[in-house]
C-alpha cells in the first residue's frame, strides 16, 4: 500500500498499463473525480501538507506543490483516464469495478458495492502522507436539535436513544456508514472488515469542511471549475488555490 506521495506516484505509474499489447492505455493507475464532489481526492494529495488548510496557506509553497502534484499525475504522468476533468461519482466507480482504474478514493459507504464486483481482490487503505500529514474527510451523517426545535429536551432524548448501544447499530444499518459506539463498532459485520480497519485508521487525520458560508460554494462551484481549468491547463496551479483562498477571505 502506498504510504508517502511518491509511494503513491510510483504505484499509479505501474498500474497504467496496455494489457492487450494493442499500443492503447487500457487500465489507468487512479480514477481521479474532478468534477463537482472530487474535491476530497484534490485534498489528500494538498491539504495534508505542513501548515496548508483550506483557510490557510494554500498560496505557499507546500500548498501549490500540492495542486501541482495532481495536475502533473494527469498531464505528466497520464495516470488518470483522459476523461478525469469531468468524471464524477458514477464514472470513478463504475470504472474501478469494471477494471479500468486501479485505484480510487471513497468512503466506506462503497465498500459492500466494490466488495460485490471485485471479491477478494480488493482492499482499502488510508490515503498517503503528503508533504508532511495526511488529509482525509470526515464523512459525518449526524442528528442535531435545531435552535428552532419546540421542544429540545424530547430531541435531546431520541439522540440519546440513537447514539447508545444497540440503536446505533440499527441506526447505521439503515444508513450504511459505521457506528459511533464502540461496543457496536467491534461486532459490527455490515461492511468487510478490512474497509473498517481503514476507516478507523483514517479517524486521527479526519477532518470536517470549514464551517463557512464559503464552502457550499466551494464544493459546487469555485473547486470543480478551477480543477477542470488546471487539468487542462488554462490556469496554473497556483491561481487555483488564489481562486479558493480569495473564496474563504471575503
Amino acid at each position: 500500500m502506498p504510504q508517502t506521495c511518491d509511494d503513491f506516484r510510483a504505484a499509479a505509474q505501474a498500474l497504467t498499463r496496455d494489457t492487450d499489447g494493442d499500443g492503447q492505455t487500457d487500465v489507468y493507475g487512479f480514477g481521479f473525480r474532478g468534477a463537482k464532489g472530487g474535491h476530497d481526492h484534490w485534498a489528500s494529495f494538498t491539504l495534508g501538507r505542513d501548515g496548508v488548510s483550506l483557510t490557510d496557506g494554500l498560496n505557499s509553497e507546500a500548498g501549490i506543490a500540492g495542486t501541482q502534484f495532481v495536475a502533473d499525475l494527469f498531464q505528466e504522468d497520464k495516470v488518470f483516464p483522459p476523461s478525469a476533468p469531468n468524471d464524477g461519482f458514477q464514472e470513478i466507480i463504475g470504472a474501478f469495478k469494471a477494471g479500468k482504474t486501479a485505484m480510487t478514493i471513497h468512503h466506506i459507504g462503497s465498500a459492500n458495492g466494490m466488495a460485490e464486483a471485485l471479491g477478494d481482490k480488493v482492499s482499502a487503505a488510508p490515503v498517503p502522507e503528503c508533504g508532511g500529514g495526511r488529509w482525509t474527510a470526515f464523512g459525518d451523517e449526524s442528528t442535531a436539535v435545531l435552535s428552532s426545535a419546540s421542544d429540545k429536551e424530547a430531541a435531546w432524548k431520541w439522540i440519546s436513544f440513537l447514539s447508545s448501544a444497540g440503536n446505533n447499530a440499527r441506526f447505521n444499518e439503515a444508513t450504511g456508514q459505521l457506528p459511533v459506539v464502540k461496543a457496536d463498532s467491534e461486532s459490527w459485520s455490515m461492511h468487510p472488515q478490512r474497509f473498517v480497519g481503514a476507516t478507523v485508521d483514517s479517524l486521527p487525520f479526519a477532518h470536517l469542511l470549514p464551517n463557512s458560508s464559503a464552502t457550499a460554494d466551494f464544493v459546487n462551484t469555485v473547486w470543480p471549475t478551477a480543477m477542470q481549468r488546471v487539468l487542462t491547463g488554462d490556469i496554473t496551479a497556483a491561481e487555483m488555490n488564489e481562486e479558493i483562498t480569495a473564496l474563504f477571505d471575503d
